[in-house]
């Protein structure tokens, strides 16, 4: 029985042997940066994420604090404290450092009814840095204060 021939590679097909790993080199440089970018942004939506629940659940908790005695009317500064600390340890859970002076709870007038708004700065740090991301996060939360009258 004889075995079907293999055809020999003629000389223009020998020619064309290098020009995969040519294209290859053309296109990883490309590839790289794309999948650096997703991972740059993928990286930046989850802390994105973690910071708005750790946000959301701190101005909750805020919330549902009573006034102290000394607040003036419209005011209440267990919310502000509570607020921010939950923010900041919540974060600290969550693994993203934040310098205590970027989170800053205010009491806000809102229709005529008090609220509790938390709009931290938090700057953020490329994994890789191959493709432009934005410089901080834009998160502002703001709750409604269950306890607190006169704003």
């Amino acid at each position: 029985m004889q075995s079907p021939s293999v055809p020999r590679a003629t000389g223009r097909l020998r020619r064309r042997r290098g020009s995969n790993a040519v294209e290859f080199a053309l296109t990883l440089p490309i590839l790289i940066t794309l999948l650096l970018g997703l991972v740059d942004y993928g990286w930046f939506f989850l802390r994105q994420a973690l910071i708005v629940n750790a946000a959301r659940e701190a101005v909750r908790a805020g919330s549902l604090q009573s006034p102290a005695d000394t607040d003036a009317s419209g005011q209440c500064s267990t919310c502000i404290d509570e607020a921010k600390a939950d923010f900041q340890t919540l974060l600290t859970a969550y693994g993203i450092p934040v310098a205590p002076g970027l989170v800053n709870p205010t009491v806000v007038a809102v229709s005529g009814t008090c609220a509790l708004s938390l709009a931290p700065s938090i700057p953020f740090t490329p994994l890789a840095g191959f493709v432009p991301t934005p410089a901080e996060y834009d998160v502002n939360t703001i709750m409604f204060l269950q306890n607190v009258t006169g704003c």
